[in-house]
């Protein structure tokens, strides 16, 4: 009796299919019986020599030949059919994506257009994504880091049904198989682990090492292996593993609730914290510049939080998260939209920091020039909203005095953009101006000297915050590459001279997103008076 083989297989309902090892039948092409069909006529079009016509009846066991009907379904042996080549098509490609065709071990960047045949493979990088359509306007979406070869690529019968089979190495794909819903087309999606074979329906496939998950979006499949079979429904999906009977299927979860994400984000690190459906262990995430998930510019797979980072320019995306179950299964789409109306950012506030003792009369107001922006509007108010700004002036540089009154006062500064545009609203700071004192009887001075502070506005979610001092703008030459859980930061005292900093974010998940705009300090002399004394002896050297 012939073994079967370990390798797993799965199918539509209704689809016959069995794998390479299994009896003579696997090798079976199933056609559908049309209006006017005759064996006869069948042999002249469909098979390679048209005397194979008692084959047909005999593998069919059907004895008369003028009783075959519409609606039928008889099965060919494929090698008595009649098979021509035909190709792929790549209609969109995003990032980096290689192509190594049949034969050569050189990849090449595969561009949009270009045809595919049986033999190629395609590749994916991170963030990429590649669209490719077969004869019969089937779709496969390729995820990020995934690994895709065309294993055949032809039509069957005189081009009266398409058989298509890929083999996927590692990653994820999204194929919706036979849109005008052919009754003979055939696909064979393999991996390490499965087999899926499909006639029309929406489907997803993700490979990890030994093992692949099935997600079903329409349609019915059944999975198996020489251990079990199970029946995989709509809306649920299965694991399967080499050495090991499919999981039993499970309803894939519904969609997670984005009403917490925002649809503006203004300022950057913005975290978020994904909540439900009931048996979530975690989620993926997925952020594009396009409805149709092409340009996808973050890819991730978190527990609960997510964060949306400075690496992200400004503008509109579009975002799908699927919640996964403790299989890794992931359920159905949740999609919306967001803008990204970060820039130009706000400032880091130099003066005054937070505690600093405050007298009334005179105050400066300091801050960091950010990068690309020239002028700024400096707000003072006497409550937080700034509904009732004492002060509101736009100021060109990075430093402002004003007479301030006892109290509670709070301020805050906005960027604003060479053509006028204004950034977010900068952090409101909260500042406490005290009645000036008697004077004090003296006492010996003391001073803190050799120290520079430097202090942000603390982001909630964000874990720690990475912070880098340069003396060039390109952070070439680093002074200082700190990281800290705090939103201040005490160093010693640099030389004199101008620096450029930036503030990157760390998430709660250990994610570490891209830095903020670089912005520019003076650190002035302690002392004027070594430059004094040498420019005295210099002119005395010239007299």
């Amino acid at each position: 009796m012939k073994l079967v083989s370990k390798a797993v297989w799965v199918s539509l309902a209704g689809i016959g299919f069995l794998l390479a090892g299994m009896p003579a039948m696997a090798q079976d092409w199933l056609y559908t019986v049309k209006p006017g069909d005759t064996v006869w006529d069948l042999s002249h079009s469909m098979l390679k020599d048209w005397r194979y016509w008692k084959q047909i009846l005999e593998h069919n066991h059907i004895k008369d030949a003028t009783t075959i009907r519409p609606g039928m379904r008889i099965a060919i042996p494929l090698y008595i059919v009649r098979e021509e080549t035909v190709k792929a098509r790549v209609e969109a490609v995003h990032g980096k994506v290689t192509v190594t065709w049949k034969g050569s071990a050189v990849s090449a960047p595969l561009k949009r257009g270009v045809a595919l045949s049986a033999g190629d493979k395609v590749v994916t990088g991170s963030n990429s994504t590649a669209l490719i359509a077969l004869d019969d306007d089937s779709v496969i979406l390729m995820q990020e880091q995934s690994e895709l070869e065309f294993t055949r690529l032809r039509r069957l019968g005189g081009g009266r049904s398409l058989d298509a089979g890929v083999f996927v190495g590692k990653g994820g794909l999204k194929m919706d198989a036979n849109p005008s819903h052919y009754p003979d087309n055939n696909y064979h999606i393999r991996t390490a682990a499965a087999n899926t074979a499909v006639r029309g329906t929406g489907f997803r496939i993700g490979v990890e090492k030994d093992s692949s998950r099935t997600e079903v979006l329409k349609g019915l499949v059944s999975v198996g292996n020489a251990l079990g079979k199970v029946d995989v429904p709509e809306n649920f999906g299965t694991v399967v593993t080499r050495d090991a009977p499919p999981v039993k299927p499970v309803k894939l979860l519904a969609a997670p609730d984005l009403s917490v994400l925002p649809s503006r984000i203004r300022y950057l690190p913005a975290v978020i914290k994904l909540d439900g459906p009931a048996g979530a262990r975690g989620y993926h995430v997925q952020v594009a510049r396009d409805a149709e998930f092409m340009k996808i510019v973050l890819d991730r797979k978190i527990k609960e939080r997510f964060m949306i980072d400075q690496a992200l320019p400004d503008g509109s995306y579009h975002v799908r998260i699927r919640a996964m179950d403790r299989n890794g299964l992931e359920g159905k789409d949740a999609n919306t939209t967001f803008l990204v109306d970060a820039r130009p950012e706000p400032p880091i506030v130099r003066k005054p920091l937070p505690g600093t003792v405050l007298h009334a009369g005179d105050l400066e107001f300091s801050w960091a020039q950010v990068e690309d922006v020239e002028s700024y509007l400096f707000e003072l108010s006497g409550d937080q909203d700034f509904g009732h700004a004492k002060v509101s002036q736009i100021v060109r540089g990075t430093d402002i005095s004003l007479s301030v009154d006892q109290g509670t006062w709070y301020f805050r500064v906005t960027s604003i953009a060479d053509d006028g545009r204004k950034g977010p609203p900068g952090h409101s700071l909260k500042i406490e101006v005290l009645p000036v004192p008697p004077v004090p009887q003296a006492k010996p001075p003391a001073t803190e000297e050799g120290k520079l502070i430097l202090a942000w506005q603390a982001v909630n979610g964000v874990a720690s915050y990475h912070l880098q001092i340069a003396s060039d703008r390109d952070f070439q030459n680093l002074v200082v590459d700190e990281k800290t859980s705090k939103a201040s930061l005490a160093l010693p005292r640099p030389p004199s001279g101008y620096y450029y900093f930036r503030l990157g974010s760390i998430d709660e998940e250990g994610y570490e997103g891209g830095f903020g705009a670089p912005q520019r300090f003076e650190v002035k002399p302690e002392s004027y008076w070594p430059l004094a004394i040498f420019g005295i002896a210099a002119v005395l050297l010239l007299l």
